[in-house]
């Protein structure tokens, strides 16, 4: 039986993006929020991001969700 799909419960954009530091392998990268979602599933409140890292095999863009706990304002 194949898998019932998320359903997006709320959602507070930011238009622009905000400016965040998103972590990922226990390093902060520099990347943009677009917003908050609520989805029907036991994550909770997830953040919808866009961060860069560089590889050894050249720069990588990262679209995806991550917890709360995973995305920072920036210190300035």
């Amino acid at each position: 039986m194949p898998e019932q799909p998320v359903r997006v419960l709320e959602e507070q954009k930011f238009d622009p993006p905000r400016r965040v530091e998103v972590d990922h392998n226990d390093a902060w990268h520099i990347g943009y929020q677009r917003a908050w979602r609520l989805c029907d599933d036991t994550r909770g409140w997830m953040a919808e991001v866009r961060w860069s890292a560089q590889h050894d095999w050249g720069l990588g863009t990262s679209d995806t969700m991550v917890t709360p706990d995973q995305v920072r304002l920036p210190v300035e």
